[in-house]
């Protein structure tokens, strides 16, 4: 069971910034925001400024009976994984996936370092000799968060395609919920949503916390947008989107680019909730100095918004 709660003093400094949340948190409905019950009934209230604009939908194992079979294979999946230096996180997160999977996966690409371990190719090599749905693709530029998701979305077959990590940071359950609310509600893409009930976040820098907070909220209301975790790499986009949109970020700013460009662009996205755990092995290369970029593209986005309805009204 996931706990979203961190225990001694990074608990105590979360939910102080929590509560200051919920606190500043602007009253209104936020549209394209649907909340999934968890496993822990503790975790499943909803907000007052939530529960207008939720769907409550069944359980992963009830939600087959209610869905016609053509509704499901609307919904042709290609996940990217991308795999660094993970072992035994590799194989879990392709099992849960498979485990949740109701007839929309139609692959799961590995998309492997070349700076990856023999271990962690081996261990791919595995999932692929399990189940035919599994390939390994080698990514070519290296290094980079950003040249790996780019070649994962160019690689992939399905009219929509989900972009995660290997590493448990990103939940392989949510998946499935995304799934869920792309047939529900129809629309070009999905977010996982950290910051939603349901959602949260365990073993995660207080400070980052925080100043991850700030940088939502100020950004949720340059782009004006509902969406509260622009910055979070783990989504789903219709294939539409990934097509027509010419991507840039070749590190970790790419998280952040394949939200906002698509919303930008006026594509429809949505959000679920989803919690971060913080990774079990391996260590992350996104330095602090790299969240800068974060805020370069961010800002890149609008200047290019704002000069393109600038030329349509010439």
């Amino acid at each position: 069971m996931v706990r979203i709660a961190s225990p001694g003093p990074v608990n105590h400094c979360t939910e102080c910034v929590k509560q200051f949340i919920l606190r500043l948190e602007p009253l209104g409905r936020f549209e394209g925001t649907s909340q999934y019950p968890r496993d822990d009934p503790g975790q499943n209230e909803m907000s007052p400024m939530t529960e207008s604009a939720a769907i409550a939908v069944p359980r992963n194992e009830g939600r087959d009976a209610g869905q016609p079979a053509e509704r499901l294979s609307s919904v042709q999946l290609s996940i990217v994984v991308t795999v660094f230096s993970e072992t035994f996180s590799i194989r879990e997160s392709v099992n849960i996936l498979l485990s949740r999977d109701r007839g929309y996966i139609k692959e799961i690409i590995l998309l492997a370092s070349p700076r990856a371990s023999g271990e962690s190719l081996r261990i791919c090599q595995e999932c692929a000799d399990q189940d035919r749905r599994v390939r390994i693709v080698m990514q070519k530029n290296n290094p980079g968060l950003g040249w790996a998701y780019r070649e994962g979305m160019q690689a992939a077959t399905g009219n929509f395609v989900a972009l995660m990590a290997a590493d448990l940071e990103t939940e392989p359950a949510a998946v499935d919920r995304m799934v869920e609310e792309i047939l529900q509600s129809g629309c070009d893409g999905v977010i996982a949503n950290r910051w939603l009930p349901g959602g949260g976040f365990t073993n995660y820098d207080p400070i980052k916390y925080a100043l991850n907070w700030i940088f939502q909220k100020t950004f949720q209301i340059l782009f004006w947008t509902s969406l509260g975790d622009l910055t979070f790499g783990f989504k789903i986009l219709s294939k539409d989107i990934v097509d027509s949109i010419e991507w840039e970020g070749t590190l970790h700013e790419i998280c952040i680019e394949t939200t906002v460009k698509p919303i930008a662009q006026g594509f429809r996205i949505h959000q679920v909730p989803s919690v971060w755990v913080g990774r079990k092995e391996g260590k992350s290369v996104n330095t602090f100095f790299r969240n800068f970029r974060y805020v370069s593209m961010a800002f890149r986005t609008l200047a290019a918004g704002r000069q393109q309805r600038e030329r349509s009204k010439r």
